[in-house]
């Protein structure tokens, strides 16, 4: 059968070729629609929203439980004065003007992290000044902050930096960082 059609098609010139294979395709696309038309149940053909006429009574809605914020309103106020303040020190170092040292608000493994890769810069790096354009908290559990920074030093663009916070003892401590 296929071989027939295909002698047939062959005998005409190329466009009604591509003319006859292109109806050919809307057949047997509509006939596919009518298929699934046909092979869906009655209520999903004609499905009518359904409408409730109010009673005369009282009627209760139920209202959907509503959940609290993983950190309250002050822990996540605490967590951004922390990060701000971090972030102050931290370009500081990053751009050569202090130590890693000077960095507050971390945890000792951090220190000893930003202590030992010390970053190499050049003159022109640091000459910049380093300012933050927005800071964005964003509290996942009652104990894990993930900060994003957006940092504009004069350069070509701004960068992002971003760094998580954990809750140790009632207070904030930034643990990580990372670029991007």
């Amino acid at each position: 059968m296929n071989e027939l059609l295909l002698a047939v098609l062959e005998r005409f010139p190329s466009r009604v070729r591509r003319l006859v294979i292109a109806a050919g395709a809307v057949v047997a696309l509509a006939a596919v629609m009518v298929a699934l038309t046909l092979t869906a149940s009655p209520g999903e053909r004609h499905r009518q929203p359904v409408r409730h006429r109010p009673s005369s009574g009282r009627v209760q809605r139920a209202s959907p439980p509503r959940l609290g914020p993983p950190v309250s309103t002050t822990a996540i106020d605490q967590a951004r004065r922390v990060a701000e303040r971090f972030l102050a020190g931290y370009l500081r170092s990053a751009y050569g003007r202090d130590g890693a040292r000077a960095v507050s608000g971390i945890t000792s493994a951090l220190r000893r992290r930003l202590v030992h890769e010390r970053a190499e810069l050049t003159p022109v790096e640091r000459h910049r000044r380093p300012r933050v354009v927005s800071l964005q908290t964003t509290a996942t559990t009652p104990k894990f902050v993930v900060a994003t920074a957006v940092i504009g030093d004069g350069g070509v663009t701004t960068y992002r930096l971003r760094f998580t916070l954990d809750g140790r003892a009632g207070r904030w401590l930034v643990s990580g960082v990372q670029e991007g």
